[in-house]
């Protein structure tokens, strides 16, 4: 099996509990982060989460266009910032 990088952003706080999770179980943050993702993996599968219930990419959203009266509103926000 190829090793490659992986370079998430993620929260602070999430990150302090890998880090210490690492430590307790003897790991380091690369080994730790591969096994509690096989495990989330693991899960999802037995859940019957499928790809396409988690993959938003092809989604849209539900949008409705601004009144004109929001738009005055917005207009005048914009005039006071300059």
């Amino acid at each position: 099996m190829a090793t490659v990088v992986l370079n998430v952003k993620i929260d602070e706080a999430l990150k302090e509990r890998l880090r210490h999770y690492a430590e307790v179980n003897n790991e380091n943050l690369s080994t730790a982060t591969e096994k509690l993702l096989l495990l989330a993996f693991e899960a999802a599968e037995e859940a019957g989460v499928s790809e396409d219930d988690v993959d938003s990419q092809h989604t849209e959203e539900d949008v409705t266009p601004f009144t004109p009266k929001e738009i005055k509103a917005l207009r005048k926000l914009l005039k006071k910032k300059k």
